[in-house]
């Protein structure tokens, strides 16, 4: 892994600074407050409507939190030029969807297999299905739903969490440490990001796992794009 390195940005003369992660961090928490306040005084006010509708509450909180989120990343990378392109995160072209279709079958490959594992050491052998399943399958409630929920997880959530922990967090930690160290801590970070009372403990090594992929995929083509795309298919 040693020799990969992830493509330099267009401007190399510009560098992140771990300072640029505090806008994202506090934006973050900013919203998770105000969003729960939010729901709070909903629930208080009409406790019957916000069981009637707690799906596209739900939803519609999240993606105001990767909005949160979304707002803090443009904080942190207003100083720089060009931020897109200093991320690696361009309009797919077809060779980045072609990729993308190359390792989809390895990357599932690879989730089923931490998953059996992950479930068989912290769950009794029982298989936690993941959130998308939960989602899509397990709770359809109509194209309203369907469409939030692919916005929140299919967009909201793979252009953010890329940005901040492959786009910063990774390439910060890179610049400090052995690339599997950067790899394996960022990794990490986005595995107990995702730890929430709603989530299985045998889901964070899953998470773990993808965090792990996705940080090589990084290294591997310098896009952001391609590891966008391949969270989005997730």
């Amino acid at each position: 892994m040693e020799g990969l390195a992830p493509t330099a940005p267009p401007h190399t003369d510009e560098q992140l600074r771990w300072l640029d992660l505090v806008p994202v961090l506090v934006f973050t928490i900013l919203g998770v407050i105000l969003v729960f306040a939010v729901v709070v005084v909903l629930v208080r006010l009409d406790r019957s409507f916000y069981r009637a509708n707690i799906e596209t509450i739900a939803l519609s909180s999240v993606l105001a939190i990767y909005l949160a989120v979304g707002a803090g990343l443009a904080v942190a990378l207003r100083r720089l030029r060009s931020p897109l392109a200093f991320l690696g995160l361009r309009w797919p072209t077809p060779r980045d969807l072609g990729l993308t279709l190359v390792l989809v079958v390895p990357w599932y490959i690879g989730i089923a297999v931490v998953t059996a594992l992950s479930s068989a050491a912290l769950n009794g052998g029982r298989v936690v299905p993941g959130n998308t399943r939960q989602l899509f399958i397990q709770r359809p409630h109509g194209i309203g739903i369907l469409v939030l929920a692919l916005l929140v997880t299919a967009v909201a959530a793979p252009l953010c969490e890329e940005a901040f922990f492959r786009g910063m967090l990774f390439r910060l930690l890179r610049r400090r440490h052995a690339l599997w160290a950067a790899v394996l801590l960022s990794a990490m970070a986005f595995g107990l990001a995702h730890a929430s009372p709603t989530v299985s403990l045998a889901l964070l090594p899953v998470f773990t796992y993808m965090g792990i992929v996705l940080a090589v995929v990084y290294t591997w083509t310098g896009s952001l794009t391609n590891t966008v795309l391949l969270h989005g298919l997730n």
